[in-house]
Parts: structure tokens; sequence; C-alpha cells
């Protein structure tokens, strides 16, 4: 299921920003502390410390861009048996 986050947008850059610029990044911390309460599970442990991972993605409307919450999580199989060393 795609998590969007509250209190995290994404917007093009303005049509007269410089060709460095990418784009814009706001976030409410009030609004996304309040949604990552209410959805621990969307955190990930990197390095023994709580990270939320995400994507930002092309709308499928062609209307902009959001940000979802990255769920991949590689699969581990444990160590790799066919490898000659």
């Amino acid at each position: 299921m795609t998590k969007f986050p509250k209190g995290v947008r994404v917007f093009a850059p303005r049509e007269n920003a410089p060709s460095f610029v990418k784009g814009q990044l706001i976030i409410q911390p009030n609004e996304l502390f309040q949604w990552l309460k209410e959805n621990p599970d969307v955190l990930t442990d990197y390095q023994g410390n709580k990270q939320l991972k995400i994507s930002i993605l092309e709308r499928k409307d062609g209307g902009g861009w959001n940000t979802v919450v990255d769920t991949y999580k590689p699969q581990s199989n444990g160590p790799d048996k066919d490898l000659p060393f």
C-alpha cells in the first residue's frame, strides 16, 4: 500500500530558477512528527538509527510530483553458497 507522508511536499523548480535547482522540498515538522507517531511502521533502521525513506515520484497525471514512503526491502537469503570464494 502506498503511503504519502503528511507534512512533506515537493515542487518542481520555479520557471526562472537556475538549472542547478531541481525542485523544492517543504517539510512541516509538526505535521510530519504527528504522522510518524501514527505510522511507526514506516520507519526503518539504519546503523541503529530510525529513518524515514522517501521517494520523489512524478504524478501519474503529469501534474507535478509526489512524495511516497519507500518501502523497498532487499531480500536476504543468507550467505550465497554458490560463490567460488
